[in-house]
């Protein structure tokens, strides 16, 4: 029979009164708006168990994360790169804690789920209610057996549900990560992504809880020191079994968020790409058919992070798009495409970015496929570049900045190329796009340089032949931009 066809006389709905960790009855529900919507709440619990039936019944759900960790760990058996070894620790951990898990689902956690459910079916459990369903709460059911907890949540906003069980007397375990980033503010700025995100704080240290194994994975290692480690409960979706982490940070010490946003609004313009990167692994969205990178963050985190907006709009060429119950912030075409390429640019948040996409991280891999798409920008002629033999092209973005690139296919010949542009006193960078290693001098090195003249002549001969006015406005900026001595004032 189904639990929405049950005698509402027999049911125990109450409203919840904290005792403790767990909620007890209190008065009786007498709402009849609030019964029908507890009754909704319950049979979906019952369909999703359902759904998912055979995987929770073999635990087949944790096996599949503990083959996961298990394949990620031999195909990298021969890496030994400081940072994968310091991942393969904490894969290793994890799986420590799924078979532990696994042990106690098979021996305890599964029986008394069944047996709550049966009580459920008999109207033999008392159905607890907090909350309320006004359109501006959640409303909340409430259902205990000795180690199992089941919650029900249908989230006031956007009415969706979140059934999580959570399972006591399952011990958690300690690891210990070392640094592996040798720039102690580009780390800080990494930090404080989580932290303006799906971070919070335990007992005063950095914490965070996950359902995705990549991101714990990537936590860890952004908080180097002793992080505490433990499987918080188990979350039945729609589609999916999933499993919740919780990580604690404890050789470091958290800032209330307030005082976090006010230090994002300080960053250079670097530590805030590298801020972003984080934040767009937890609150955010990349697209790359559509090509866009987007943020996602309810109305009251709005307020906090209001000065940090500000300035991806004025500064990294972001548009705001308010929403009913939520403010997306989303950066798309070129500047996208520029942002995830500034990314993976970095050597630390590159290799961050490839390890999660290793370990199954779908938005991390749509970020190495974004950075790989070709954008319109000006230019394409190249320079000799003096003292070489060398030559590179010459490319505007969309922010009017120049870049100087040259394209190799083999590793050797670009370090030998690196080498040379050194050794004539030039600074460049080194990245992969789309199968090639590129060679690239930056704008400020540009400007800095004596390279500067040759290029300044060149984007006067542009500027010279262009007809377009939006292009040749672009070409101008860019020339004001690099400081050209002869950028005609009447542009």
């Amino acid at each position: 029979m189904s639990l929405a066809q049950v005698n509402t006389e027999k049911l125990r709905i109450c409203w919840g009164v904290r005792r403790g960790r767990r909620f007890v009855c209190g008065e009786p529900v007498a709402d009849e708006a609030v019964i029908r919507e507890v009754l909704e709440l319950v049979e979906e619990l019952r369909r999703r168990i359902e759904r998912h039936r055979d995987k929770l019944g073999t635990a087949v759900f944790i096996e599949e994360l503990i083959d996961l960790l298990e394949r990620w760990l031999e195909e990298h058996k021969e890496d030994k790169g400081k940072r994968v070894k310091e991942a393969k620790k904490i894969a290793r951990k994890m799986i420590k804690l799924l078979r532990k898990l696994r042990r106690k689902w098979v021996e305890r956690y599964w029986r008394q789920f069944m047996e709550l459910m049966d009580l459920l079916e008999r109207n033999a459990t008392d159905i607890i209610v907090t909350g309320k369903n006004n359109g501006e709460r959640s409303l909340m059911v409430h259902l205990y057996n000795k180690d199992v907890a089941i919650n029900i949540n249908k989230i006031a906003k956007n009415r969706n549900i979140a059934i999580n069980l959570t399972l006591s007397k399952l011990e958690g375990d300690d690891v210990k990560v070392t640094n592996t980033f040798s720039d102690k503010e580009l780390l800080k700025a990494v930090q404080r992504g989580w932290e303006m995100t799906d971070g919070s704080i335990m007992s005063g240290h950095p914490a965070m809880g996950t359902a995705q194994p990549w991101q714990v994975v990537l936590w860890a290692l952004t908080y180097p020191g002793e992080v505490h480690m433990f499987i918080d409960g188990i979350s039945i979706n729609e589609d999916d079994v999933s499993i919740k982490w919780h990580l604690i940070a404890n050789d470091h010490r958290a800032k209330p968020k307030r005082e976090v946003a006010e230090e994002v609004e300080k960053l250079n313009i670097e530590r805030l790409k590298a801020f972003l990167a984080p934040a767009v692994w937890s609150d955010g969205d990349v697209n790359v058919s559509k090509r866009y990178v987007r943020l996602i963050m309810g109305l009251a985190k709005y307020d906090l992070w209001l000065g940090i907006i500000e300035r991806l709009v004025n500064e990294l060429g972001f548009t705001m798009y308010p929403r009913e119950n939520s403010v997306e912030v989303a950066v798309n075409s070129s500047k996208a495409v520029r942002l995830a390429r500034d990314w993976l640019a970095v050597p630390d948040i590159r290799e961050l970015i490839e390890l999660g996409a290793s370990l199954g991280g779908e938005k991390l891999k749509r970020i190495i496929e974004l950075a790989s798409k070709d954008v319109r920008e000006l230019g394409g002629s190249s320079i000799n570049i003096p003292g070489t033999d060398i030559r590179m092209s010459i490319h505007i973005d969309g922010h009017c900045k120049v870049e100087l690139r040259a394209k190799r296919k083999s590793e050797d010949e670009t370090l030998k190329l690196v080498g040379e542009l050194e050794k004539a006193g030039y600074k460049p960078t080194m990245y992969v796009e789309r199968g090639y290693y590129v060679v690239s001098i930056m704008h400020a090195k540009i400007r800095d340089s004596p390279l500067r003249d040759p290029v300044c002549q060149k984007l006067g001969v542009w500027l010279e032949g262009e007809k377009n006015e939006r292009r040749k406005k672009r070409i101008a900026m860019a020339m004001q931009n690099l400081e050209c001595p002869e950028y005609p004032d009447n542009t």
